[in-house]
C-alpha cells in the first residue's frame, strides 16, 4: 500500500502540515532509501490525534516509491482516555468481549526487510540501542518464517533496556501482532501462537477475564506488572485496541520518565532528603541503581570541586600573605585575579570565596553545566547501566 494513500493526503501536504509542524518526526535510514515516521512530542503535548498522527507510530516507508515497507500498530489509547468518546466505558457496553492480553513492558520492535535481509526498528529509530539489540537478537534466535505480506511486531525485553517491570535476566522478543501491510488485518491469537512457536518466540499471556474484570483489576495493588491490552479482532481491517495499566505501574512509570540527572542534582542541591529517599527506595530495582549511580557521581563531583577550591584558595591566600609580608602592601584585586586565573576550572569559585559569596551555588551551577550531565535520562541511556 502507498503510504500517502493510507494517511489520506499527498506528500507535500504531509511534509508541510505534519513534518514541518513537528506533529510527526522522520528518521532517514543511514544506508537504505527508507524513512520511519512517528508522532512527535508536540502531538502528545497538544493531544493532536487525527488519522495521520495515529497512523505514524513507527511506520516504515520506501522514500522512492512511497510504499509501506513495514506497518506496525496504529496509536491506541487508555480505557477512559480524555476527549476520546470511543475509549470510554459506556462505548464498550454493547461490544462483544475482547481478547484480554497481558501488556508486556518493553519496547516496540518492528520487523522490516531490505534486499531480503531482516532488520528491526524501534518505534522511531533504525539505529537506536533498542533497534540494534533487537536486530542482533532476532538474527541469532528467530527462524524468520512469517506469512508473506505481513509485518511482525514484537515487544523487546532485555535487562539492559528495562522500563519498569523486572523480567530478571530474560532476553526475548514477544510477538504482539502479525499485521497485513495492505489492509491492517491481523491474525487472531491462535494463528499468532502457531507462528510464534514456528519461529522460536513467545506471545503475551491471554487472560481469561472480561474487560470489566480487567478494568476492576487495574485498580488493585499489583506489583511488577504493567496491565492489559484489550483487543477486538475483526474478520477484515485493523482491530480496535485499548490499554489498561495498573495504578502502581503508572506511579513508577511517572517516576522513571520524570527523573533526569539534572533532577537528581536539584534534589541534592536543595537538600530534599525525603524526595531522595522516595526515589531510591520506592522505585524499581534498576531505577534505584540508576538514581544511586547519579547521586554518587554528582556528590563525588561536588566534593572534588569543593576540596580543590578550598585547597587552591588557601594556597593563593598564603602566597598573598607572603607577598604582603615582603612588600608591606596589601595585594590588589588584580594580584588575586592573576593567581586565580592560573586555575581556570576553579576561578569562579575562588572569586566567590574572595568576595564572600555563596560558594555552593557556584559549585552546583558548574556541575549542572558539566558535559557529563548532558542528555542523560533513564528512558534514553539506561542501556549504559
Amino acid at each position: 500500500m502507498n503510504f500517502y494513500e493510507y494517511i489520506g493526503i499527498d506528500e507535500p501536504t504531509f511534509r508541510s502540515a505534519y513534518l514541518g509542524t513537528k506533529y510527526v518526526t522522520e528518521q532517514v535510514h543511514p544506508e537504505f532509501p527508507l524513512s520511519i515516521f512517528t508522532y512527535g512530542r508536540k502531538t502528545v503535548h497538544d493531544n493532536y490525534w487525527d488519522e495521520v498522527t495515529r497512523k505514524c507510530r513507527g511506520i516504515i516507508v520506501n522514500q522512492k516509491t512511497g510504499e509501506i515497507v513495514a506497518r506496525p500498530f496504529e496509536k491506541f489509547f487508555n480505557l477512559g482516555q480524555h476527549d476520546m468518546p470511543d475509549c470510554q466505558v459506556y462505548a464498550l457496553e454493547e461490544m462483544p468481549q475482547p481478547v484480554v492480553w497481558e501488556k508486556v513492558d518493553g519496547f516496540l520492535c518492528t520487523l522490516y526487510r531490505w534486499e531480503g535481509k531482516p532488520y528491526i526498528a524501534s518505534k522511531g529509530s533504525f539505529t537506536s540501542p533498542h533497534a540494534k539489540w533487537a536486530t542482533a537478537w532476532y538474527r541469532a534466535n528467530v527462524k524468520d518464517e512469517w506469512p508473506i505480506g505481513y509485518t511482525p511486531v514484537f515487544e523487546g525485553i532485555t535487562p539492559n533496556l528495562k522500563i519498569v517491570v523486572d523480567y530478571g535476566k530474560e532476553e526475548k522478543l514477544v510477538l504482539l501482532g502479525l499485521i497485513e501491510s495492505e489492509t491492517g488485518y491481523e491474525y487472531a491469537p491462535e494463528a499468532m501462537e502457531y507462528y510464534a512457536e514456528l519461529n522460536g518466540v513467545t506471545i503475551p499471556k491471554v487472560n481469561k477475564v472480561s474487560w470489566q474484570e480487567a478494568h476492576s483489576l487495574s485498580y488493585t495493588d499489583v506489583l511488577n506488572d504493567e496491565g492489559f491490552v484489550l483487543t477486538w479482532y475483526y474478520s477484515f481491517g485493523a482491530p480496535f485496541r485499548l490499554k489498561l495499566k495498573y495504578a502502581e505501574y503508572l506511579r513508577l512509570h511517572r517516576m522513571v520518565t520524570g527523573v533526569s540527572p539534572k533532577h537528581v542534582l536539584e534534589v541534592l542541591e536543595n537538600g530534599w532528603t525525603t524526595e531522595m529517599e522516595d526515589l531510591v527506595n520506592n522505585g524499581t530495582p534498576w531505577f534505584k541503581k540508576w538514581v544511586t549511580k547519579w547521586k554518587t557521581v554528582i556528590e563525588n563531583e561536588y566534593k572534588r570541586l569543593r576540596y580543590d577550591a578550598d585547597l587552591s584558595y588557601n594556597y593563593v591566600s598564603a602566597k598573598m600573605h607572603e607577598k604582603y609580608k615582603a612588600s608591606g602592601n596589601f595585594p590588589a584585586r588584580k594580584d588575586w585575579a592573576y593567581e586565580f586565573n592560573q586555575h581556570p576550572e576553579l576561578a569562579p569559585m575562588l572569586f566567590a570565596r574572595l568576595d564572600g559569596k555563596d560558594l555552593d551555588r557556584i559549585i552546583w551551577k558548574k556541575i549542572k553545566d558539566a558535559p557529563f550531565m548532558k542528555g542523560g535520562h533513564p528512558m534514553i541511556d539506561q542501556h549504559s547501566l
